[in-house]
């Protein structure tokens, strides 16, 4: 098992190393780049529909709450690889990408507590757009935008079981996340190919920022006849004033391969301010059946019209999103069959994202499937998690950008049995 779980670190680094590529979307451009679900592999293959949802040996960082859930020691960690085709009236182009999307580590504070910290990317940022442009005077040259970076986040949270009781569970939540990171986006004019004596000029824009915010949770659960668990849960993270610095600077100057020869600094400016994060809230309703099935369903809605860059309120839409998915292992026992012991996911998305344009709300649709493979013949309750996500989001390319994606996650989600010995000091020598 120690063989595997340094084979999927070894390979997860390396890849992450060589390219560190968040997105290629050029929707990433609006705001502050595309929202990135916390969410690990086993919930993504399940719609990412986890609110109401607490298990033993996952953590769910969609809802604090479900912390308090916990039983033993977990480490998680997610690596994500996209494949994008975007189609437009004038092009058709493939991108990929790789990143880490996230590594937790959780545990039980006593019987009725628990706690989890974890890092990954909060949104993603990276486009490069070129559009040809005709003048009498000037001739052929180009409009060039492009981006890069995005923000990311590091939470603490705790979660506190209030009843506990044979038929119920009160739990409730609450996380600080430190929100860190930089946005860096460029405007050129540039290639006159018919007159070489003009100038490029280019806009570069660069906001790094740095602050706390905290969202709180609920969750409640009742058990019903024959060992059937019905859950509800709520996660709500109000708007909040995140400290950032903007750095401006436009200049002149003559493209020489793959730098700049700058003719003349036109404008240099830093200046401190906040982006203020949109509301953001999630409610979720989950059915469990005994130990083998799990049907979950969420509505998620993300005040985008709240967002503000340095006092600069920035023209999106609020999203709101259902999610739907299942889980259903044969037998939980892990020293089972093999096939028996595999956990078997499934689920689909449908959002009104925070695009609008002209009135148009873009939309996007997925669905979801995976699988939970136990990492040994044990108690122990590991698993590498596989899912795959394929869907689309915008309209048809005869009159905006629309996307195709194919998302596959790889996830490791290590916890000790109750005799296994982590974190224990040996009686002998």
């Amino acid at each position: 098992m120690n063989k595997l779980v340094l084979a999927f670190l070894i390979v997860a680094c390396t890849l992450t190393a060589r390219a560190q590529s968040t997105t290629g979307s050029p929707y990433s451009f609006y705001g502050i780049g595309d929202p990135n679900s916390s969410s690990f592999s086993n919930y993504k293959a399940m719609g990412e529909a986890s609110t109401a949802l607490s298990e033993p040996a996952y953590i769910n960082l969609k809802n604090s709450a479900s912390f308090a859930g916990l039983r033993n020691p977990t480490f998680a960690a997610d690596f994500t690889m996209n494949w994008l085709n975007i189609e437009s009236p004038s092009s058709n182009q493939s991108i990929s990408s790789q990143y880490i999307n996230g590594v937790s580590f959780g545990f039980p504070i006593g019987k009725r507590f628990g706690a989890a910290f974890s890092m990954g990317p909060y949104t993603k940022i990276g486009y490069d757009i070129t559009t040809p442009q005709e003048d009498p005077a000037l001739g052929s040259y180009n409009f060039t935008y492009s981006g890069e970076g995005g923000y990311n986040r590091a939470s603490g949270g705790v979660g506190g079981m209030l009843i506990k009781n044979s038929e119920n569970q009160l739990m409730l939540g609450i996380q600080a996340s430190y929100y860190f990171g930089f946005s860096q986006t460029s405007r050129a004019v540039t290639d006159f190919v018919d007159d070489p004596t003009v100038t490029s000029s280019k806009m570069i824009n660069r906001t790094n920022i740095k602050d706390l915010a905290v969202d709180f949770g609920i969750l409640y659960k009742r058990k019903l006849k024959n060992n059937t668990w019905v859950s509800a849960g709520l996660n709500f993270k109000p708007a909040s004033d995140i400290f950032a610095t903007n750095q401006q600077l436009s200049y002149t100057y003559r493209p020489a391969g793959l730098s700049d020869n700058i003719v003349d600094t036109v404008l240099e400016n830093t200046q401190e301010g906040s982006i203020r994060l949109p509301t953001d809230i999630s409610a979720g309703l989950a059915i469990q059946f005994e130990d083998n099935w799990i049907i979950s369903f969420e509505y998620s809605a993300t005040a985008w019209s709240e967002l503000k860059l340095l006092a600069t309120p920035v023209s999106l839409s609020n999203s709101n999103q259902i999610a739907a998915g299942f889980q259903y292992i044969a037998n939980t026992d892990a020293v089972a069959k093999f096939l028996q012991s595999i956990r078997y996911r499934g689920g689909f998305k449908y959002e009104n994202t925070r695009l609008n344009f002209g009135g148009n709300q873009l939309k996007s649709i997925s669905g979801t499937a995976g699988i939970g493979i136990p990492i040994q013949k044990t108690k122990m309750l590991s698993t590498f998690n596989f899912g795959i996500e394929v869907g689309s989001r915008g309209q048809d390319g005869s009159t905006l950008v629309s996307e195709n994606f194919t998302n596959l996650f790889i996830g490791l989600s290590m916890n000790p049995h109750k005799f296994d010995r982590w974190f224990k000091r040996s009686k002998y020598n």
